[in-house]
Protein backbone atom coordinates (compact mmCIF):
# COMPACT_ATOMS: atom_id res chain seq x y z
CA UNK A 1 0.00 0.00 0.00
CA UNK A 2 1.13 3.46 -0.69
CA UNK A 3 1.84 5.93 2.04
CA UNK A 4 -1.07 8.10 0.90
CA UNK A 5 -3.61 5.28 1.43
CA UNK A 6 -2.18 4.48 4.85
CA UNK A 7 -2.60 8.10 5.93
CA UNK A 8 -6.22 8.14 4.65
CA UNK A 9 -7.03 4.91 6.55
CA UNK A 10 -5.32 6.34 9.65
CA UNK A 11 -7.51 9.48 9.54
CA UNK A 12 -10.67 7.42 9.03
CA UNK A 13 -9.76 5.21 11.99
CA UNK A 14 -8.93 8.26 14.08
CA UNK A 15 -12.29 9.88 13.26
CA UNK A 16 -14.19 6.72 14.26
CA UNK A 17 -12.27 6.51 17.52
CA UNK A 18 -12.95 10.17 18.28
CA UNK A 19 -16.65 9.68 17.54
CA UNK A 20 -16.84 6.72 19.93
CA UNK A 21 -14.94 8.55 22.67
CA UNK A 22 -16.94 11.74 22.31
CA UNK A 23 -20.26 9.87 22.48
CA UNK A 24 -19.03 8.02 25.57
CA UNK A 25 -18.08 11.27 27.30
CA UNK A 26 -21.32 12.92 26.21
CA UNK A 27 -23.48 10.19 27.70
CA UNK A 28 -21.40 9.87 30.87
CA UNK A 29 -20.57 13.49 31.68
CA UNK A 30 -22.87 15.90 29.88
CA UNK A 31 -26.19 14.09 29.62
CA UNK A 32 -28.13 14.10 32.90
CA UNK A 33 -28.66 10.76 34.60
CA UNK A 34 -32.03 9.10 34.17
CA UNK A 35 -34.71 10.00 36.66
CA UNK A 36 -34.85 7.72 39.67
CA UNK A 37 -37.76 5.37 39.95
CA UNK A 38 -40.58 6.76 42.08
CA UNK A 39 -41.02 5.13 45.46
CA UNK A 40 -43.53 2.36 45.65
CA UNK A 41 -47.06 3.47 46.22
CA UNK A 42 -48.27 2.76 49.75
CA UNK A 43 -50.73 0.11 48.60
CA UNK A 44 -47.92 -1.73 46.80
CA UNK A 45 -45.70 -2.14 49.84
CA UNK A 46 -45.29 -5.62 51.23
CA UNK A 47 -45.82 -4.65 54.86
CA UNK A 48 -49.35 -3.37 54.32
CA UNK A 49 -52.23 -5.46 55.56
CA UNK A 50 -54.32 -7.34 53.03
CA UNK A 51 -57.35 -5.06 53.42
CA UNK A 52 -55.29 -2.13 52.08
CA UNK A 53 -54.49 -4.11 48.95
CA UNK A 54 -58.14 -5.00 48.37
CA UNK A 55 -58.20 -4.65 44.59
CA UNK A 56 -54.72 -5.85 43.75
CA UNK A 57 -54.91 -9.18 42.02
CA UNK A 58 -58.67 -9.46 42.37
CA UNK A 59 -59.55 -12.12 39.75
CA UNK A 60 -63.10 -10.82 39.28
CA UNK A 61 -61.90 -7.29 38.49
CA UNK A 62 -59.13 -8.63 36.26
CA UNK A 63 -61.64 -10.75 34.34
CA UNK A 64 -64.00 -7.78 33.87
CA UNK A 65 -61.13 -5.51 32.86
CA UNK A 66 -59.88 -8.07 30.34
CA UNK A 67 -63.39 -8.42 28.92
CA UNK A 68 -63.71 -4.64 28.55
CA UNK A 69 -60.30 -4.40 26.85
CA UNK A 70 -61.25 -7.23 24.51
CA UNK A 71 -64.40 -5.41 23.40
CA UNK A 72 -62.35 -2.26 22.76
CA UNK A 73 -59.90 -4.32 20.73
CA UNK A 74 -62.74 -5.88 18.72
CA UNK A 75 -64.17 -2.43 18.05
CA UNK A 76 -60.84 -1.15 16.72
CA UNK A 77 -60.47 -4.24 14.51
CA UNK A 78 -63.94 -3.77 13.10
CA UNK A 79 -63.36 -0.06 12.48
CA UNK A 80 -60.15 -0.90 10.60
CA UNK A 81 -62.01 -2.98 8.02
CA UNK A 82 -62.79 -1.33 4.71
CA UNK A 83 -66.46 -2.03 4.19
CA UNK A 84 -67.75 -1.04 7.61
CA UNK A 85 -70.58 -3.02 9.12
CA UNK A 86 -72.48 -0.44 11.17
CA UNK A 87 -74.75 -3.00 12.81
CA UNK A 88 -71.78 -5.02 14.07
CA UNK A 89 -69.98 -1.87 15.25
CA UNK A 90 -73.10 -0.76 17.13
CA UNK A 91 -73.41 -4.15 18.80
CA UNK A 92 -69.73 -4.08 19.80
CA UNK A 93 -70.18 -0.59 21.27
CA UNK A 94 -73.21 -1.81 23.22
CA UNK A 95 -71.29 -4.81 24.57
CA UNK A 96 -68.39 -2.51 25.45
CA UNK A 97 -70.73 -0.26 27.42
CA UNK A 98 -72.14 -3.27 29.25
CA UNK A 99 -68.64 -4.54 30.06
CA UNK A 100 -67.54 -1.10 31.26
CA UNK A 101 -70.68 -0.74 33.38
CA UNK A 102 -70.07 -4.11 35.04
CA UNK A 103 -66.44 -3.21 35.70
CA UNK A 104 -67.35 0.17 37.20
CA UNK A 105 -70.08 -1.34 39.38
CA UNK A 106 -67.71 -4.00 40.71
CA UNK A 107 -64.99 -1.42 41.38
CA UNK A 108 -67.51 0.84 43.11
CA UNK A 109 -68.86 -2.01 45.25
CA UNK A 110 -65.32 -2.97 46.27
CA UNK A 111 -64.50 0.65 47.10
CA UNK A 112 -67.64 0.92 49.21
CA UNK A 113 -66.86 -2.33 51.03
CA UNK A 114 -63.30 -1.12 51.59
CA UNK A 115 -64.54 2.24 52.88
CA UNK A 116 -66.69 0.46 55.45
CA UNK A 117 -63.56 -1.13 56.91
CA UNK A 118 -61.84 2.25 57.45
CA UNK A 119 -62.23 4.73 60.25
CA UNK A 120 -63.18 8.29 59.34
CA UNK A 121 -59.57 9.47 59.69
CA UNK A 122 -58.16 6.59 57.63
CA UNK A 123 -60.77 7.15 54.93
CA UNK A 124 -60.04 10.87 54.77
CA UNK A 125 -56.29 10.24 54.44
CA UNK A 126 -56.65 7.43 51.91
CA UNK A 127 -59.14 9.09 49.62
CA UNK A 128 -57.51 12.52 49.94
CA UNK A 129 -54.27 11.00 48.60
CA UNK A 130 -56.23 9.58 45.68
CA UNK A 131 -57.78 12.99 44.99
CA UNK A 132 -54.33 14.58 45.03
CA UNK A 133 -53.15 12.08 42.41
CA UNK A 134 -56.23 12.61 40.21
CA UNK A 135 -56.22 16.43 40.28
CA UNK A 136 -52.88 16.96 38.48
CA UNK A 137 -53.85 14.34 35.89
CA UNK A 138 -57.16 16.12 35.27
CA UNK A 139 -55.36 19.45 35.00
CA UNK A 140 -52.92 18.00 32.45
CA UNK A 141 -55.81 16.62 30.41
CA UNK A 142 -57.62 19.97 30.51
CA UNK A 143 -54.46 21.78 29.42
CA UNK A 144 -54.01 19.31 26.59
CA UNK A 145 -57.59 19.74 25.40
CA UNK A 146 -57.41 23.53 25.59
CA UNK A 147 -53.96 23.94 24.04
CA UNK A 148 -55.25 25.35 20.76
CA UNK A 149 -58.08 27.48 22.03
CA UNK A 150 -57.43 31.24 21.98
Amino acid sequence: MSKRWLVIILFISLSFNLAVLSSYFYFKLIMPPPCPMPPEAPHMQQGMPQEHRFMMGNPEIKKLHDRFNETKRNLMQELAKDPINEAKITSIIDSSLIAQNQLERTLGANLLAYRKTLSAKEAREHFQRRIERVDPRSQRNDNYRNRRKP
